[in-house]
């Protein structure tokens, strides 16, 4: 059973004098992810990985094809109608600090959900936020800071507490960790896990780096200029790879550790 398909997504950006030129950064892209599932996306930088997460998201629109939820085209829907899928659809992005206000404080930046979503406990939106932070590696004292003044890894669980106050079905993924420290990623990534075990949220997790991959996804897709040339199952794919690209990716990633 499918939570969201994807279905011949595409998406050609136009630049030039009435948009003569046209670059397609995602071609014909079909895809499945189930409930509870965590299907890894890898790729060389600039293959479409981040641009069909954007689209999944509707931060971004389609040139053309379907995303599937529920049975409904997000991609079809009037932003009134999209209102109620922002809560259970969002984004975890690879620059944690752009996705809060520097100015305001940690605590402040929590808020937002109850304010913008109108979630229930909003009266008591404070203790609500002080119990829900202690999963979530947060300590009580960093809620007064401004979010300038707390650091990467501090910021990703920030933002992570932050979604799932809104309890998302879906959330991509973007390169969670790639700028973080080493030690840091590990703690990132099992919070990721742990999250998943309580609430049964899926994933699309967007990655170049393939022991992430392997360890953290149950499918793999592998893109090369916009398109999806292989999927299955994680050790399937990367242990028996059918696509010459596909092996040729393993292989680099193998010669780069050596």
């Amino acid at each position: 059973m499918a939570l969201i398909e994807m279905k011949h997504l595409t998406k050609v950006f136009r630049s030039g004098r009435l948009g003569s030129r046209a670059h397609t950064a995602v071609d014909d892209v079909s895809l499945t992810i189930g409930p509870g599932e965590t299907y890894g996306l890898m790729g060389e930088s600039g293959c479409g990985k981040s641009t069909l997460g954007r689209m999944l998201t509707c931060l971004l629109p389609a040139t053309s094809g379907q995303v599937l939820y529920d049975g409904r085209d997000l991609l079809r829907v009037g932003k009134r109608e999209l209102h109620p899928y922002r809560r259970r659809v969002q984004m975890l992005f690879q620059h944690p600090d752009t996705s809060l206000n520097p100015r305001m404080t940690v605590l402040d930046s929590l808020r937002e959900p109850f304010l913008l979503h109108d979630l229930p406990g909003r009266a008591h939106m404070d203790d609500v936020i002080r119990e829900h932070i202690r999963a979530y590696g947060i300590q009580p004292e960093l809620l007064e800071r401004r979010a300038s003044q707390v650091s990467g890894g501090q910021t990703q669980r920030i933002v992570l507490a932050r979604i799932m106050l809104l309890q998302p079905e879906f959330i991509v993924l973007d390169e969670p960790t790639s700028m973080l420290d080493v030690s840091v990623q590990a703690q990132i990534m099992a919070l990721l896990r742990d999250i998943q075990e309580r609430t049964g949220v899926s994933y699309l997790l967007i990655s170049h780096d393939l022991d992430l991959i392997r360890r953290s996804s149950h499918r793999i897709g592998i893109m090369r200029d916009g398109k999806l040339l292989e999927q299955g199952e994680t050790g399937a794919v990367l242990d028996s790879p059918t696509h010459p690209y596909t092996r040729s990716l393993i292989n680099s990633f193998a010669y780069m550790r050596d």
